[in-house]
């Protein structure tokens, strides 16, 4: 990054134990349960290159089994509500209502539904930057405006947001790809500067609070495809009829479509009418701190037969086979091995 770029913005002068405390309350307020089945710990990974850590003293956060857990037992469990994700910054009117009406109206297309990208080959998406443009709002108000963040509706996220690492893995490589994708397109110089003459920032003050939410989503992010799940997180937004046309928007059939004989069915169109082609960015907490591994022994569901609540449907991570107690809860993140590796920057801490 820059050296003329300042940070400062993303300092936290809370304590872990206090972030910790904070997180835990964001949960609970949320209803995110893990019934004690796991926690949030310590585990071994290779170090940076560019540190001086020991190796076997490198150490990042990861989800850890608190007992011995069976094939298909739903470790963790949280409505829709508990997440971070696009429907949340549209219903921000004070975040929405400081964008440009031209960034708006590229945001609100329903283009970003299908996860159109704001430049020919980024990696960036729409739907990543709105979301990402909201996360920095929440951060530059918990710097600026605390009052103001504290009565806010959705405000208390910065609890979620705070707990997530500042100084954990190498995102060098990511964070560099991105600051060179954020340069050319007009709507994100229009987004930044917005946000910094809202706060009465510079605009290499507000560049780099960007440039880390676009980590974290990319890092940290479940990419969401569930149907009704996406239908309720951006109800009464400008997305919120993207999912209505089932056969144009669902996502191929995990299996071959049964012949005739079998009959006709959900599945005979080759299609899943429960998930959508091209999945949203969702940031789940818990869910979150699962690490990638090849061999995963856990998945994101969300559950068709589960209860839908007043928050929406559940999103669970759910063992795909036993798990002994004190084993690491990994999920492969299924990006090819050069892309996590070379665009990700995290060929450091794959091991």
């Amino acid at each position: 990054m820059p050296s003329y770029e300042s940070r400062h913005m993303l300092r936290v002068l809370d304590s872990p134990e206090v972030l910790a405390k904070s997180f835990i309350s964001y949960c609970k307020r949320h209803n995110v349960t893990t019934r004690g089945r796991c926690r949030i710990g310590f585990v071994h990974r290779s170090p940076p290159h560019n540190t001086h850590t020991r190796p076997d003293n490198y150490l990042l956060r990861g989800l850890i089994a608190n007992r011995d857990i069976s094939k298909d037992e739903n470790v963790v469990i949280m409505p829709v509500t508990a997440c971070l994700h696009p429907g949340a910054a549209f219903r921000c009117e004070p975040f929405w209502s400081l964008l440009a009406p031209e960034v708006q109206s590229v945001l609100g297309d329903l283009a970003c539904a299908y996860n159109s990208r704001i430049v020919d080959r980024s990696l960036i998406r729409h739907n990543q930057l709105l979301l990402a443009l909201y996360m920095t709002y929440l951060v530059l108000q918990r710097n600026c405006n605390p009052p103001q963040l504290s009565a806010m509706p959705g405000g208390d996220a910065i609890d979620y947001i705070n707990f997530m690492p500042r100084n954990e893995g190498n995102f060098e490589q990511l964070a560099a790809h991105l600051a060179g994708w954020l340069d050319a397109p007009e709507i994100c110089r229009s987004a930044q500067a917005s946000l910094a003459s809202h706060f009465q920032l510079t605009q290499a003050e507000v560049r780099p609070v960007i440039i880390y939410a676009l980590c974290m989503i990319y890092s940290r992010m479940v990419p969401m495809d569930h149907r009704a799940c996406l239908q309720y997180a951006l109800q009464s937004t400008p997305l919120a009829r993207a999912w209505d046309n089932i056969e144009a928007t669902a996502a191929p059939a995990a299996l071959p479509p049964p012949s005739s004989a079998g009959g006709a069915g959900a599945g005979s169109s080759g299609v899943n009418p429960s998930l959508v082609r091209d999945p949203i960015s969702f940031l789940c907490p818990v869910i979150d701190m699962c690490n990638h591994s090849d061999n995963e022994n856990v998945a994101v569901m969300v559950p068709d037969n589960h209860a839908a609540s007043v928050a929406g449907p559940a999103i669970c991570l759910r063992t795909l086979c036993p798990v002994a107690k004190g084993e690491e809860l990994t999920m492969k993140y299924g990006a090819a091995p050069h892309e996590l590796k070379l665009i990700w920057g995290m060929q450091d801490i794959l091991q």
